[in-house]
């Protein structure tokens, strides 16, 4: 009996843990895109999001100077200006305006 316990503690604990996974992965996820443009100067870098098993959208992250992250469409001709500004930023101190994943 105290066996049979254990295992069923062992198997909520496990759920729990592989909820908190998931919702964990997704957070850093893009889900939508932002309907808005932002200013290059108010951006410090950006990452390339692909098509995974848990973000289903490709994206990129660009990276604020406030530390917030917005979720920009790639193929949206104000996003592609927005990387073209930051890697000459980035050309200008000797960076990479594209962050390590």
């Amino acid at each position: 009996m105290l066996t049979s316990k254990k295992n069923a503690t062992f198997i909520i604990i496990l759920f729990i843990l592989k909820t908190f996974v998931q919702e964990t992965e997704s957070a850093s996820c893009c889900l939508s895109y932002t309907k808005r443009t932002v200013r290059c100067q108010r951006l410090k870098g950006y990452t390339i999001q692909n098509i995974n098993s848990t973000c289903d959208i490709k994206a990129i992250i660009f990276h604020t100077v406030n530390g917030k992250y917005i979720c920009a469409d790639p193929s949206k001709m104000w996003t592609q200006h927005r990387i073209d500004c930051l890697k000459k930023k980035a050309v200008n101190i000797g960076g990479n305006a594209e962050s390590p994943k």
